[in-house]
């Protein structure tokens, strides 16, 4: 098995635990903020992103190079001027200083913030004349 296939597992597993967890009875039964079970956002915070450069099919492939420099980090989802990955959130800040030298990066969270070992970004790409 491949570092990157236990990645995926370990990846797969967590988010089970947390979605197993927010469905079971005992969280459908309380109402509010509180029917999030205490400890899931300790598992993996969601950061979200948006990098735009000159050309939108360039600028996926170069994240997408930058992205396989990073040890840990996993490509989750990639589609279309949309990609997912899951990385350890102690590289998030090394990650935005790399994004940033490819074009204009929004970032609405505190990358120095790391509420959970593992971040799941989801980056949206566009090119500058949208």
């Amino acid at each position: 098995m491949t570092l990157r296939q236990r990645g995926m597992y370990r990846l797969w597993f967590a988010l089970s635990l947390i979605l197993g967890l927010a469905f079971s009875p005992h969280a459908r039964a309380q109402d509010g903020p509180s029917a999030i079970p205490e400890g899931s956002g300790s598992i993996i915070q969601p950061v979200s992103w948006r990098l735009t450069g000159e050309n939108a099919a360039d600028l996926t492939e170069q994240v997408r190079a930058v992205v396989q420099q990073f040890e840990g980090a996993i490509l989750v989802k990639d589609e279309k001027d949309i990609l997912v990955l899951s990385l350890p959130s102690a590289k998030l800040t090394d990650l935005h200083q790399k994004l940033s030298t490819l074009g204009t990066l929004t970032s609405p969270q505190a990358t120095d913030e790391h509420r959970a070992p593992t971040t799941l970004l989801r980056l949206r790409l566009g090119s500058a004349s949208e």
